[in-house]
């Protein structure tokens, strides 16, 4: 028979596993279209508290980026614990343009505020915003919302190789 403090033991265990599934250890992200500059990319999108929570953690080899979107704008802060690539992130301000753009080294605990208020959060592989000649300042178009805005798929990035930059 059990004592009651493995019983206690057991049961925290159980409990804590269950609420680190219920966290988001296992969202599914869907893939949404954005366009920057003559880049068009599609990347896997975080809209939910739960899904930013888990980000891109576990994910290797990176096959999308990831765009973190807030319902309400606000202030950003981002980690990469149990995150096993290097990452660039761009944060977006409410008019969907890149405020500042910052690298990220994997499977460390360093804060990386956004240091203003921002919609959004782009993360992408170490480099790309320089490959792609993306620099803060620049305009992003989220697709879902602006679809007229988007040109059609034309060469570049096709969509089962989101992360090719065109040259």
């Amino acid at each position: 028979m059990l004592s009651r403090a493995t019983l206690l033991f057991s049961i925290l265990t159980l409990l804590s596993l269950t609420s680190c599934h219920a966290a988001g250890l296992s969202q599914k992200f869907s893939l949404v279209q954005l366009q920057v500059k003559d880049q068009q990319i599609q990347v896997q999108l975080a809209d939910t508290p739960a899904k930013r929570s888990q980000g891109l953690m576990g994910q290797s080899p990176l096959k999308h980026g990831m765009l973190l979107l807030l319902q309400q704008p606000a202030e950003m802060v981002l980690w990469m614990k149990n995150t096993p690539e290097s990452l660039d992130v761009a944060f977006i301000d409410t008019n969907w343009r890149i405020v500042a753009i910052l690298a990220m080294q994997a499977n460390t605990e360093t804060l990386h505020p956004s240091e203003r208020i921002v919609r959004a959060a782009l993360e992408m592989p170490p480099g790309w915003f320089d490959q792609a000649n993306i620099k803060v300042g620049d305009q992003l178009i989220y697709c879902p919302e602006q679809p007229k805005l988007c040109k059609k798929h034309s060469g570049g990035a096709k969509p089962d190789s989101p992360l090719d930059v065109k040259n």
